[in-house]
C-alpha cells in the first residue's frame, strides 16, 4: 500500500459513538469511515458529507443500529446509497427514509424481502465474532428486515448525486454481482468502492439470489476503473482496511485476466458458504472463483 495511505489509517481521528460494536475514523474530504471490526467480514459503511445533504454508503451487518452512530456525525438529511444488496451491507437499510440502488429488478426485489436466517444463519455463527457476541444480539434471529417499496429509489449508470459542495457520480460496476456501483467523487479524487475492490479476497463466485458474477463482466469493469487512477488519490474499500492505493486497480485488471486466460498457477481449493471454490493469491488481494477443474 501507498505509504501515505497507512499514515492516513493509522494516525486518523477516532470518533467516539457510545457503541463499541463500531470504530469510527474521520478520513480525507470529509469522509466518515463506520467499521464493524468485530466480526470476520469486518465490513466498512462510509458516511459522505456535503454542505446540504450526505451519503450513507451500505448500512453494514445490522446487528447494531448504525442509524444512532449517523445521527452523531451529522445533523444534515441523510441518503443511504447502497453498493449492491448483499446482506453485509443493507443490514439497517430500512431504518432510513430513502434508500437508493442501481435500477436493477433483482436488487430491488432483495431489498423489498430483506435476508432471511436461514439464508445467512452462517454469519451468525459465534466462531466468526472476535470478541463473542455484543450485548443484545441474538444469533438465532439475525436476519435483514425487508424495506418498503416506497423507500426505494433507482439510480442509473451516470446519474449525478448532490450533496451541496459536492456531487458524486454513479458507476455500474458489475463483477462482484451485477448490481454493484461505485461513486466517484471527481473533485476530490475519490472512489467508493463497495465490494468491486478491496484488499483483501474477493468473491467472484456469486450466482442465484446473490445475483451473478462473471469473469469477464467483472474483467470489462475494472479495465473501465483503471482508466481513471490518474484522476485519483483513495479507493475508499469496504471491507478490511478504509482506504487503498488506486494503483492497485489496474493490478486486479491484469490479475482478472490472469485467471480468465488460465495462466495463473498460485491458487488453492477453499470452502466458503459450504462452496467448493478456488482462490487465486495475488501480492496484495485474492480472488475467489467457482472451483478451477
Amino acid at each position: 500500500m501507498n505509504p501515505s495511505i497507512e499514515k492516513i489509517l493509522s494516525t486518523a481521528e477516532e470518533v467516539g459513538v457510545g457503541e463499541p460494536w463500531f470504530k469510527v475514523l474521520k478520513l480525507p474530504n470529509e469522509v466518515f469511515a463506520i467499521h464493524e471490526p468485530r466480526h470476520h467480514e469486518q465490513v466498512i459503511s462510509f458516511l459522505i458529507a456535503g454542505s446540504q445533504k450526505a451519503i450513507l454508503f451500505d448500512t453494514g451487518m445490522g446487528i447494531k443500529d448504525i442509524s444512532k452512530v449517523v445521527r452523531q456525525l451529522t445533523e444534515r438529511e441523510v441518503m443511504v446509497v447502497n453498493s449492491h444488496t448483499h446482506f453485509d451491507h443493507m443490514g439497517d437499510d430500512y431504518r432510513f427514509p430513502h434508500i437508493f440502488v442501481f435500477d436493477d429488478e433483482r436488487a430491488i426485489e432483495r431489498l423489498a424481502s430483506g435476508w432471511l436466517h436461514s439464508e445467512i444463519y452462517f454469519d451468525a455463527d459465534l466462531e466468526n465474532f472476535a470478541e463473542g457476541y455484543p450485548k443484545g444480539f441474538e444469533p438465532t434471529g439475525y436476519e435483514i428486515q425487508p424495506v418498503r417499496k416506497d423507500q426505494i429509489h433507482r439510480l442509473k449508470d451516470g446519474d449525478v448525486i448532490d450533496l451541496g459542495n459536492r456531487k458524486l457520480q454513479v458507476l455500474h460496476t458489475p463483477g462482484h454481482s451485477q448490481e454493484s456501483i461505485v461513486l466517484l467523487d471527481r473533485e476530490n479524487r475519490s472512489l467508493f468502492m463497495g465490494d468491486t475492490f478491496y484488499p483483501d479476497w474477493l468473491y467472484a463466485f456469486m450466482s442465484g439470489s446473490w445475483g451473478e458474477s462473471i469473469l469477464s463482466v467483472y474483467y470489462e469493469t475494472i479495465q473501465k476503473l483503471s482508466k481513471l487512477v490518474p484522476e485519483l488519490d483513495y479507493l475508499y474499500c469496504s471491507h478490511v482496511k478504509a482506504l487503498a492505493d488506486p494503483q492497485m486497480l489496474p493490478e486486479v485488471a491484469t490479475a482478472l485476466k490472469v485467471i480468465f486466460d488460465q495462466s495463473e498457477t498460485n491458487h488453492e481449493d477453499v470452502t466458503i458458504f459450504g462452496q467448493n471454490l478456488t482462490a487465486h493469491h495475488f501480492i496484495g488481494f485474492s480472488i475467489v472463483t467457482k472451483k478451477v477443474q
